[in-house]
């Protein structure tokens, strides 16, 4: 009997371009004029008129320099086949444009729209990123609320580690972060449990009160342990300390708009995978101020996400949720990326990962890179003029044999450097099928997705922080009117 791997023992070509028959097999038909769609995802081919998806649960790193039409050809559409299939989505939009395109459509096919405004401060929703942690702390979940609070530390930090010539400060700036965020778990009132509150605590005026307050603590848990081992350390060494901490919370003293808007809460990401939601992280794309807010604030929904999915029979979410995530290397690190993009398919999430460039992906996170690069089944090619880029696309397009028996690749570089723009022209390596150039519509090209004009914006007053009093504190444990805390 023939051995029925046999294709792989027999010199057969290396490979080929995929049929549009095979890739229309693979993917999900869709007439882009129905009311619904029976599924959603990148456009494996479309016209502007119908459209073959990928419906799968697979992630997608899409590759484009500047000007590669990314956003116009893949992002736009996919929000509004989002809207159409019924499925959850969370974007990055670093222009506003995402919104404009989409939120129009999500609104009349019944969407709850969530807008985080770092663009326009006072336009959109409020996020309290410690309000979650609060709950769990006090509902027993104290693991999970100090990993949630750990996660908020190393985001606020990262930009002090990416500066620092000498991780040793920000190091110890964080345990001292984590130790004042800890603090406010413990003896603050939920209303007074917001950034505001960790940026006072975090200021040299408060160092002293808290030395004070330390100094009977116990080191039999993470918060005393951490003040011990602070603030017996040199007063030089301490103000170094200081220093790197305040930069940490440094946007949070002097945007008291942005603080304010931090400190409030009118959103419910357990939702996002249980109803049909938009949710907007519109940011300023000409600086990067506020991009840790904006990692932030993914890690937290896929925590959370994933603490709702655990609750199903299934452990996956009613509702999928995708995270269109563009201008991917410009955030700064998400933590824990590898294993949130390994874990995140079988929970019904997906990730759509948008970058100009391989390198921008590897100087961000460095080893991992390979990971995320392997987690993600589609690869998207757009162009780029990075070697590295095109060497590694036109390497795993693989070789084949002329008819005069030479070796060559099924695409070179030079060849790769050449899709034509003004078609959509993008090479696509879907799943485990051959690679193809197809033809993708701009997103003018659907009638179906203009007319809905997306709700302006209005702008709302913020209220102010309610902020810990933190020597009020010390004077009631001094009273003993209130317990010395950890």
């Amino acid at each position: 009997m023939e051995y029925k791997f046999g294709k792989y023992q027999q010199i057969n070509q290396e490979t080929r371009w995929a049929t549009t028959d095979e890739l229309k097999h693979s993917g999900t038909y869709v007439n882009l004029h129905d009311d619904t769609y029976p599924g959603a995802g990148i456009p494996l081919m479309s016209d502007g008129h119908e459209a073959y998806v990928d419906s799968s649960d697979t992630h997608t790193l899409i590759f484009g320099s500047t000007g590669s039409k990314k956003t116009r050809l893949f992002c736009m559409p996919m929000l509004n086949f989002f809207v159409k299939a019924g499925e959850s989505f969370v974007v990055t939009d670093p222009k506003g444009e995402l919104y404009a395109r989409s939120e129009g459509i999500a609104r009349a096919n019944g969407y709850d729209t969530v807008v985080i405004n770092f663009r326009e401060v006072g336009k959109g929703d409020m996020w309290n990123p410690l309000l979650l942690p609060y709950t769990l702390y006090h509902n027993g979940k104290r693991d999970e609320a100090v990993s949630m609070l750990n996660d908020f530390v190393r985001c606020i930090a990262s930009p002090q580690f990416e500066s620092s010539n000498d991780v040793f400060w920000p190091e110890m700036a964080s345990s001292l972060a984590l130790a004042n965020l800890l603090l406010l778990m413990e003896c603050a009132s939920p209303d007074e449990v917001n950034v505001a509150s960790l940026a006072s605590l975090c200021t040299s005026a408060s160092s002293e009160t808290l030395k004070k307050l330390s100094v009977n603590m116990s080191m039999d848990n993470i918060a005393g342990l951490n003040y011990k081992n602070i603030f017996t350390s040199a007063e030089k060494t301490l103000q170094s300390i200081m220093v790197s901490l305040f930069g940490m919370i440094r946007i949070f003293v002097t945007q008291n708009n942005l603080t304010n808007m931090l400190s409030g809460n009118t959103i419910n990401i357990s939702d996002f995978g249980r109803k049909k939601t938009a949710v907007y992280l519109i940011i300023p794309d000409e600086k990067s101020t506020y991009h840790f807010l904006v990692t932030t604030f993914i890690k937290q929904a896929y925590e959370i996400l994933i603490a709702e999915a655990q609750k199903e029979k299934t452990r996956q979410l009613p509702v999928r949720v995708n995270f269109v995530l563009d201008e991917f290397c410009n955030l700064p690190t998400i933590p824990d990326m590898p294993s949130m993009i390994s874990a995140a398919r079988s929970r019904n999430m997906r990730y759509f990962l948008v970058a100009q460039s391989l390198h921008q992906l590897k100087s961000r996170y460095g080893e991992d890179a390979d990971t995320i690069k392997g987690n993600c089944d589609n690869w998207v090619f757009l162009t780029s003029k990075e070697l590295d880029l095109l060497e590694e696309i036109s390497l795993l397009c693989g070789s084949y044999y002329t008819a005069n028996g030479l070796n060559r690749r099924l695409i070179s570089v030079s060849e790769l450097q050449r899709l034509d723009k003004s078609k959509g022209e993008t090479l696509i390596m879907h799943c485990r099928q051959y690679p193809i150039i197809t033809e993708i519509a701009d997103i003018d090209s659907y009638p179906m997705f203009k007319g809905y004009e997306a709700y302006p914006l209005q702008h709302y007053e913020i209220p102010k922080a309610k902020m810990f009093d933190l020597n009020a504190f010390y004077k009631d444990v001094v009273n003993e009117v209130r317990p010395l805390p950890f």
